[in-house]
């Protein structure tokens, strides 16, 4: 199947000519930047876009590394055009936000890393995509502008259901901050899909601050199971200052298994989907213990 008739594209060389153009066309329009979900739709003709904005020469969108903000706080900034390749191996994200290079790693085939960006998988929003789990688990803030202004979200706010998001037509996502983690903290990030690359039946992502042995925090997160990632509460509350143990960890993943609501669909019935979220709740938080318990050594 072709797509609709597309009547104009624009290459827009900064944020201020895409922002202008957004405004302009609102609705009309879709930003393309890898193509690796919004190609694939338009062919599909599950969406219509007369207008495409591509932003790929934005340098604005393409910033990346570590900064400080007004306070001395360092963070991770990562701009929306980021490809998946970078996030899978930038020796940054391996060393010290390894639950992102974790879940870029599984994202589709290589010629898929190589063009897909964040921000573009981020506002798609897919419901079983790897990037948002870890982006929530690191406790990310999102920032999204407009000719009208910016807004700022916490990734927990950010997602609202099945491929919604808090992005409007005429608002572009610009970047992901995502706070330096405290020293003695791990996180990780593993998923089961049917073929290796293809979207999760079942995704877990935790990130865990230990003191000794002792779990100090954790913030732990399902995806793959509902409209939009969930939290794992029940199980933080459990971890959060006993210390660390197999059978605590065992504990743990029968807490993950029953509190997160999962339904049965043509990938997995229900009840596989619980045996799959205790055998990795286990592994993935035991793997963020271990990169905890590196940090401190």
């Amino acid at each position: 199947m072709y797509p609709a008739p597309i009547s104009e594209y624009y290459n827009p060389s900064n944020l201020e000519e895409c922002l202008n153009l957004l405004h302009e066309y609102g609705d009309q329009a879709k930003i393309i930047a890898g193509g690796q979900s919004l190609l694939p739709m338009l062919k599909l003709r599950m969406v219509e876009a007369p207008i495409i904005i591509d932003i790929n020469r934005v340098l604005e969108l393409q910033e990346f590394g570590e900064r400080f903000h007004k306070d001395g706080k360092r963070f991770l900034k990562i701009g929306a055009l980021t490809r998946h390749k970078t996030l899978a191996s930038h020796p940054l994200i391996l060393a010290r936000y390894s639950a992102i290079s974790d879940a870029a790693k599984y994202i589709g085939d290589v010629q898929i890393r190589n063009r897909g960006t964040i921000g573009g998988s981020l506002v798609h929003a897919d419901p079983a995509a790897d990037l948002p789990v870890p982006i929530l688990a690191l406790d990310a803030t999102l920032r999204i502008l407009s000719k009208d202004g910016e807004r700022t979200y916490s990734a927990e706010d950010f997602f609202l259901g099945l491929m919604m998001t808090v992005v409007e037509d005429n608002e572009i996502l610009v970047s992901i901050e995502i706070p330096s983690p405290q020293p003695g903290t791990g996180t990780a990030y593993s998923k089961h899909a049917l073929v290796f690359g293809d979207f999760a039946v079942i995704s877990v992502g935790a990130s865990v601050t230990l003191q000794g042995d002792v779990c100090r925090t954790s913030r732990i997160y399902v995806g793959g199971v509902n409209p939009r990632p969930q939290r794992a509460v029940n199980t933080e509350e459990f971890l959060n200052g006993k210390t660390i143990t197999s059978e605590i960890l065992q504990q743990a993943s029968e807490i993950i298994s029953e509190e997160i609501e999962v339904e049965t669909d043509m990938r997995a019935s229900a009840t596989y989907r619980k045996v799959l979220l205790r055998q990795y709740g286990f592994k993935v938080i035991s793997k963020a213990i271990q990169r905890a318990k590196e940090e401190i050594l």
